[in-house]
């Protein structure tokens, strides 16, 4: 029987590492890569195929939703698990709605760990018991699906979104996304008409309530 193929993507070097040693000792896994962010993930889902990905929700550069969204795009067929510190149920509905069939605490058993990869491999979803009845409460009440004001932005507007409020400067992000500076200001000021932002720190206090940066 092959083993099941992961890769790990968290900006925390000791927590892939942990990762990688409490999943490489059970038998039928197998740690195929890892990645510091969501770009290098998508990177490694692409080349390696893997069967399943877990992902941090914050990350730089590209963080775990928006990851994930263009994975799902993309029409590639690994599945993701956040593995999150974050318990915010926001995080969760937005992760859910980006194509993650499981979010799993970061204080969790390892035994949640177990459970979540044979959920997802038989297509069920899995969310960890501390999170679940407020993110059940959120979807039955549509609440976070109301007024996204991330919808009207693109895959390529979310990406410069996020760079900018890591403070980024416009030459930084023309270099990390390989485009003319001349079109990150095109990006930037359509952000900001779109979004109806006043200023850069109503961007990124926008960005840190959608769980794109931390605070």
């Amino acid at each position: 029987m092959c083993p099941i193929k992961i890769i790990l993507a968290d900006d925390h070097k000791l927590v892939r590492q942990g990762m990688r040693a409490l999943l490489e000792v059970h038998p039928g896994f197998e740690v195929v890569g890892e990645a510091n962010d969501g770009q290098e993930a998508l990177v490694l889902m692409e080349k390696l195929c893997p069967d399943i990905a877990f992902m941090d929700v914050m990350m730089p550069n590209l963080n775990g939703i928006e990851a994930a969204r263009i994975a799902q795009q993309r029409g590639l067929k690994t599945k993701l698990i956040f593995l999150s510190m974050h318990t915010n149920s926001t995080y969760v509905v937005r992760a859910l709605q980006s194509g993650v069939m499981g979010y799993v605490l970061k204080d969790s058993d390892f035994s949640e760990i177990l459970q979540a990869i044979e959920n997802v491999l038989d297509n069920k979803r899995y969310l960890s018991a501390a999170i679940s009845n407020e993110v059940l409460e959120i979807l039955i009440n549509a609440d976070a699906t109301k007024n996204d004001l991330l919808d009207i932005l693109s895959t390529r507007e979310r990406e410069v979104l996020q760079l900018i409020a890591e403070g980024n400067t416009n030459t930084t992000i023309a270099e990390k996304l390989a485009l003319s500076v001349r079109t990150v200001e095109a990006h930037r000021a359509h952000i900001m008409a779109k979004m109806h932002f006043n200023s850069q720190t109503d961007l990124v206090r926008y960005a840190i309530q959608q769980g794109m940066i931390a605070s």
